[in-house]
């Protein structure tokens, strides 16, 4: 690579920050979620967030599948359509996670998914990643 050639140089600058750029937007996005998070445990009892750090993972059939119970930590119903927030706690990882499930009106009523309700779900074990992940509501 002949370094004296200027389209070369500015191909290198244009290239750092393109990559300055992409680095700053994941920053930006992982403290925003992060922050959420945080904000939604705020509201949560600690009474809550201690049983739930003693959940335990029952093997079921399937590869790496496992039942638990997560935290419904808000449920909101707009446009006709439904989601509820769980949250998790990873003991691989010794932190809380959340995810945003859409839920049926049937499924509300019928499997009692109401704010701080724990509710039976069914995760799928990353040995990769180390990690319990959700899969589906029981």
């Amino acid at each position: 690579m002949n370094i004296n050639n200027p389209g070369t140089v500015t191909g290198l600058i244009v290239g750092v920050i393109v990559c300055a750029i992409f680095a700053f937007v994941v920053l930006k996005l992982s403290k925003r979620e992060s922050a959420n998070l945080e904000e939604l445990l705020k509201g949560i009892p600690a009474e809550c967030k201690d049983q739930l750090k003693n959940v335990t993972y029952e093997k079921t059939e399937g590869n790496n599948m496992y039942t638990s119970y997560a935290l419904v930590a808000d449920v909101k119903t707009e446009n006709n359509k439904s989601k509820a927030r769980l949250i998790f706690w990873a003991p691989e990882h010794a932190e809380f996670f959340d995810r945003n499930v859409k839920v049926t009106e049937e499924e509300i009523s019928s499997k009692n998914i109401k704010k701080l309700s724990f509710i039976p779900v069914l995760m799928k074990y990353d040995p990769e990643m180390h990690f319990h992940d959700f899969k589906k509501i029981l």
